[in-house]
C-alpha cells in the first residue's frame, strides 16, 4: 500500500504530464491555425487569383447562351470556369497582376468564397448585386477585403497618399462586354452606421440618382471628403463612376473608398496630376474625430440626401 507521500507524488507527476500534454496539444493546434491562415490560405488564394495572360488588344466577341449580349472572346474561358465572372480589375499601385471580379445575387457569398468556389477568408472581389454590368449604372461598386498580407484590397489605402495617386491616377476595369480605363478623383473614409456620424451615413453606395442635380451634389460631397482633389478630372451627369470599397481601421467598422470616373469616348486616358492638391479642409465622420481627437467642424453642416 502506497503512503500518502507517494500518492501525492504520483498525483503531482500525473498533473505535470497532463499539463505538458495539454500544452503540446495547444502548441500543435495554434501552429496548425497559424500555418493554415498565414501560409496555406494565402497560397491557396494566390492560386485562385492567378489569371491567364489576356491580350487587351483582342476585341473579338462571341456568344454565350446565358448572357444578354455578345461578350469579349478573351474572357470566355474564365466565364466558363465561373459563371459569376464579370471582369478584370487592374490597379497598378497595388499589384501588377490582374484581379478577377465576380457578381452574384447577394453581397455575402463572395466574402468567404474564392474564384474556384472554395471557402476562403480572402473571398473574391465582387460587384454589388444591384449593378448592371452589361449597361453600367451611374455608380458601379466593387467590394474586397483588406488583407494584412496585401492581397485583394489589402493596400488600397495607399491611395491616401497624394504622391501615390500622382504616380497611379488611373485603374482599369475590363468587363466581359467591354474594356475601360477609369480616372481616380477621390479617396476618403466612410462610416456604415448612423451612430458613427451623429445619426447620418453618407450614401456612397448609391447606384443611381433621382436627378442630375442630386448627382452633382453627391460628387461635391465626395470631393469634400477626399484626401485630395484634381480639377483636371471633371465629373458631370451622364458620367459613369467606379467605387472601390474596403474595410479600414480609422475607427471601428470604417471603410476606405476610392472613386474613379470612366474615360469618356474620345477622351485621353492621361491625367494631368499637376492640378492635384491636398484637401486642407477634409470632411470625416464623427467617429473619426472621436478616435483621433479634435472637434468636428462639420457637425452642423448640410448633409447630402437623395430626397
Amino acid at each position: 500500500m502506497m503512503s500518502k507521500k507517494e500518492i501525492k507524488k504520483n498525483i503531482l507527476s500525473f498533473l505535470r504530464k497532463a499539463l505538458l500534454g495539454l500544452a503540446v496539444l495547444c502548441f500543435v493546434a495554434c501552429s496548425a491555425y497559424l500555418i493554415k491562415y498565414y501560409v496555406i490560405e494565402p497560397y491557396k488564394n494566390k492560386s485562385a487569383l492567378e489569371t491567364p495572360s489576356i491580350d487587351e488588344s483582342d476585341t473579338q466577341t462571341t456568344v454565350m447562351a446565358n448572357k444578354s449580349k455578345h461578350i469579349l472572346a478573351k474572357y470566355k474561358d474564365l466565364l466558363e470556369k465561373n459563371e459569376d465572372f464579370i471582369g478584370i480589375l487592374k490597379i497598378p499601385l497595388l499589384d501588377s497582376d490582374d484581379m478577377k471580379v465576380v457578381q452574384c445575387d447577394d453581397n455575402e457569398t463572395y466574402l468567404t468564397k474564392n474564384f474556384n468556389g472554395e471557402y476562403s477568408v480572402y473571398g473574391t472581389l465582387f460587384a454589388d448585386y444591384r449593378n448592371k454590368i452589361d449597361n453600367f449604372d451611374t455608380n458601379t461598386i466593387i467590394y474586397g477585403h483588406k488583407m494584412r498580407d496585401g492581397q485583394i484590397f489589402g493596400h488600397l489605402n495607399y491611395y491616401k497618399d497624394i504622391e501615390n495617386y500622382k504616380e497611379y491616377p488611373t485603374v482599369k476595369f475590363n468587363t466581359i462586354y467591354e474594356d475601360g480605363t477609369w480616372k481616380i478623383f477621390a479617396a476618403f473614409i466612410a462610416n456604415i452606421y448612423d451612430s458613427q456620424d451623429n445619426g447620418y451615413t453618407f450614401p456612397y453606395l448609391t447606384v443611381n440618382f433621382p436627378t442630375d442635380a442630386k448627382f452633382n451634389e453627391f460628387i461635391a460631397d465626395v470631393k469634400s471628403r477626399s484626401y485630395y482633389t484634381n480639377d483636371s478630372v471633371d465629373i458631370k451627369p451622364g458620367d459613369k463612376i467606379l467605387t472601390l470599397s474596403t474595410c479600414c481601421y480609422e475607427f471601428e467598422d470604417s471603410r476606405f473608398v476610392v472613386m474613379a470616373r470612366r474615360v469618356r469616348d474620345g477622351e485621353s486616358e492621361n491625367v494631368d496630376v499637376s492640378k492635384a492638391k491636398i484637401n486642407e479642409n477634409q470632411k470625416f465622420p464623427q467617429a473619426w474625430y472621436d478616435a483621433n481627437g479634435g472637434e468636428n467642424p462639420f457637425v452642423n453642416s448640410k448633409r447630402f440626401t437623395l430626397e
